[in-house]
């Protein structure tokens, strides 16, 4: 078993793709089965099991009163998801995209709630928690931000985390509208005002260019 768990750095970030903190649970895949997805399929959230991504990328979104699908944030390798749809058996109004054709091994249901598994592996209890607490400081920064009536900021904060990252992640610019709750022609004035003051080049659903780093951070408050 591998013990090494996802631990805080001083510089975490609250990162609105969510990847590689529960690499430990690679170790259990002998218990899970493997799972495929296609790009653009949706599922609703479920007590069917407990998912960790094995390649590819999805959004998790919630319903709202008028039956919009919001995104709240992004999972990718590494991570788990719809553990809440197991644990607590949440089950409404949360929706799964897959944003490229994507794998995933599903643990059953009752696992993460077998007192004997998880005295036999009280690590991977560890990394669980320390997951939920982080997704716990992400949304606390998600609502602050909801606050922040500069536009150009919070788009420029999205390009920023996406060029760190450094993956080919299919995020559109509906993605960004839908995820900030920005009309697109918002987001298109943003995008036009980083372009114009030469930090960014093309953006487009399969690429993006960022000219000038230090500036996006700048304007990202990042």
């Amino acid at each position: 078993m591998n013990e090494s768990l996802y631990t805080f750095s001083k510089n975490q970030r609250a990162n609105f793709i969510i990847e590689g903190m529960n690499t430990c649970w690679k170790d259990m895949t002998h218990l899970a089965s493997l799972l495929s997805f296609s790009k653009g399929q949706v599922v609703d959230q479920a007590d069917d099991g407990v998912y960790l991504v094995k390649e590819g990328y999805m959004s998790y979104s919630c319903y709202l009163a008028g039956g919009e699908r919001r995104i709240i944030y992004f999972v990718g390798p590494g991570s788990i998801f719809n553990e809440a749809g197991c644990m607590i058996y949440h089950k409404g109004r949360v929706s799964f995209e897959f944003l490229a054709d994507t794998q995933v091994y599903a643990f059953p249901p009752n696992l993460f709630l077998d007192v004997d598994f998880v005295r036999s592996y009280p690590e991977l209890s560890i990394n669980l928690s320390q997951y939920i607490i982080f997704k716990r400081v992400y949304f606390s920064h998600f609502v602050a931000n909801l606050s922040n009536n500069k536009p150009i900021t919070r788009v420029s904060e999205i390009l920023f985390q996406l060029y760190e990252s450094q993956r080919e992640v299919t995020i559109t610019q509906l993605h960004i509208s839908n995820f900030l709750g920005l009309h697109q022609m918002t987001i298109s004035r943003a995008l036009t005002q980083l372009r114009n003051e030469n930090i960014i080049g093309k953006i487009t659903k399969n690429n993006f260019e960022i000219f000038d780093p230090e500036r996006l951070a700048e304007y990202a408050q990042w």
